[in-house]
């Protein structure tokens, strides 16, 4: 029997799915719950079985480690099955659930039209499970699976807080299905009673503000023992301003950082940045960075925006890319990406290639990052599959087509100074 410790942070939708597979297969699971501050522990949620032989991160894959059969499915065409509803969970549906639960409880800031993306997102979700459960009890086969408990579990936010009654109400076999995973004994026993949404809340921006004020007044009160040793650094003056001003950002950055509880891994992202910047990128930068890419720690990720349609002048759509960066500038020392215009003016897209440190979409981890991110679909890549490879070797080179339309403009988020 499995045995181990699941580290998670306080009451963690993507912690459920784990924590009811381990009821399933009666695994003996400990759970810690751990802060964001907390640098003691890698990627979170993260699992290590009790005689260290095993470690793992990323929700979905400790959950179908800890999995019994039934949950994994007897055939390998229901495995594959499963596995397609668990990836679908991640990469779109908790998407979609974010990028409106977040706002409406005023959590992050967005706005109203990518407010409104994310409701429809949802509700295509919606329409497309509910037809798919249209003759169906459960996901996959006959009984309850892991596409079951992890759909569920990547739904959970958005049915207790915005999915309320008035927009649950045409998806009758959704709220069937949903009712009978989340009431099962292994789902109350994880996750407790659902209560579900009566009406979903809008963006308060006083208490955004709130919420913004008291999370920058944290990081202020540690710093003022620091502030009396400053003769020195006054002594400095030549420095630009610039770099007073990243130097602050970098001491507030590990409080809340999502990257400072992750394992460092062996990719030094800062290196390959420097040897993409100033050498040759085909025959330097890109041999370094497949031969330094750290699989186990990192990750890529391919983006598209999801609204084409709107797009008209290319200049116009490479600012979208560059309001992006600007709205993103803590993350740009733990990632790097290669964000292209393809195609021409009133028929262009926006798509790129995206590294980052650990295995999950790293947007909704952090406040500061999600304004954008939901207008882009994101699939991640394997950096084992030539095809990917090459997918990514051509944003790297700033080469290729994509849907049959040539690059026009490209954009990378680096870091500073490049040398």
């Amino acid at each position: 029997m499995v045995a181990g410790t699941l580290y998670t942070y306080p009451e963690s939708a993507r912690a459920v799915k784990v924590r009811v597979a381990a009821a399933y297969s009666g695994a003996q699971l400990k759970v810690v719950e751990v802060q964001a501050a907390d640098k003691q522990h890698p990627h979170v949620p993260y699992f290590e079985s009790d005689d260290k032989k095993v470690h793992l991160m990323e929700a979905n894959a400790i959950a179908y480690f800890l999995a019994n059969e039934q949950l994994r499915g007897a055939t390998a065409e229901q495995t594959s099955q499963i596995l397609q509803w668990v990836n679908y969970g991640s990469q779109d549906v908790y998407s979609a659930v974010a990028s409106w639960v977040f706002p409406a409880l005023s959590l992050v800031e967005s706005t109203p039209q990518n407010i409104n993306r994310a409701k429809d997102d949802l509700r295509r979700i919606f329409a497309c499970l509910n037809e798919h459960l249209k003759t169906r009890t459960f996901l996959v086969g006959e009984r309850l699976s892991l596409a079951d408990v992890a759909l569920a579990a990547d739904l959970l936010l958005a049915f207790r807080h915005v999915a309320d009654e008035q927009f649950r109400k045409p998806f009758a076999n959704v709220n069937r299905w949903f009712q009978t995973v989340v009431n099962q004994t292994q789902f109350k026993s994880a996750a407790g009673e659902v209560q579900l949404a009566v009406r979903a809340p809008e963006f308060n921006a006083e208490a955004y503000a709130q919420l913004k004020k008291e999370t920058a007044a944290k990081p202020a009160k540690q710093e003022k023992p620091k502030a009396e040793p400053k003769p020195k650094a006054e002594a400095k003056k030549p420095e630009p301003k610039e770099e007073e001003e990243e130097d602050a950002a970098a001491a507030e950055e590990p409080k809340t950082d999502p990257f400072a509880i992750m394992p460092k891994g062996t990719f030094n992202m800062d290196e390959f940045k420097r040897e993409y910047s100033n050498k040759d990128t085909l025959t330097v930068a890109i041999p370094y960075f497949w031969s330094h890419f750290d699989k186990e720690n990192y990750s890529i990720w391919y983006c598209e925006y999801k609204y084409p349609q709107e797009l008209t002048q290319v200049f116009m759509t490479s600012n979208l890319i560059a309001g992006m960066y600007q709205r993103i500038e803590r993350l740009r020392k733990n990632a790097f990406g290669s964000m292209c215009v393809f195609g021409e003016n009133n028929n262009n897209i926006i798509a790129g290639v995206w590294v980052w440190r650990g295995h999950e979409l790293v947007f909704p981890m952090c406040t500061d990052w999600t304004t954008d991110y939901e207008s882009y679909t994101w699939k991640k890549l394997n950096p084992e599959d030539e095809a990917e490879k090459t997918l990514v070797n051509n944003f790297m080179l700033w080469e290729g087509e994509v849907g049959g339309k040539k690059i026009q403009l490209r954009q990378n988020l680096q870091i500073k100074p490049l040398n």
